[in-house]
């Protein structure tokens, strides 16, 4: 399961809900037949609505026809399958791919572990740690970052001087 968006709140009476996108396209919500919430285990819905708004989307979940009940999947997160991931473009990645990467520099020294991706007004940052815990900040950026090899997770940087110490 991949996490597309937050549930914020109900909107209105009829169990309509205003998401959260995580996706950088919330139109792809419009393609979308069902998504999953994380109840006890995932539940899925199908859809039977979606309206955009501004940087919101707001969906009517079939089985959900009321404020109250709208309302205890309020702060849920709504997932969907990979079979509905959307295509990306070239040298873009998804986060969950990124996670887990071995990065090593561009001479074959490992670095670390890529442990987070850091969505900052600027760009991605990837949060590597070390084996011995030393955490650096790469920044994800074709200056830096020269391979990415997602189906053997290895990332290979050419950092300037300072940024690895």
């Amino acid at each position: 399961m991949y996490l597309v968006g937050y549930v914020l709140k109900p909107h209105g009476v009829r169990g309509e809900l205003k998401i959260d996108p995580v996706s950088p396209d919330p139109v792809r919500f419009k393609k979308l037949e069902k998504v999953f919430i994380e109840e006890n285990d995932f539940q899925a819905y199908s859809i039977e609505r979606v309206r955009l708004s501004g940087r919101f989307v707001y969906l009517k979940l079939a089985g959900i026809d009321n404020r109250d009940t709208a309302d205890k999947l309020r702060g849920h997160e709504l997932f969907i399958e990979q079979k509905d991931l959307i295509d990306l473009p070239a040298n873009s990645f998804f986060v969950h791919d990124i996670i887990g990467c071995e990065v090593f520099n561009i001479s074959g020294g490992r670095i670390g572990r890529v442990r987070d991706v850091l969505d900052v007004s600027v760009g991605d940052i990837y949060q590597v740690v070390s084996d011995d815990g030393k955490e650096f900040l790469i920044p994800a950026v074709k200056e830096i970052v020269k391979f990415v090899d997602i189906e053997n997770k290895i990332i290979r940087i050419d950092p300037p001087d300072g940024l690895i110490e």
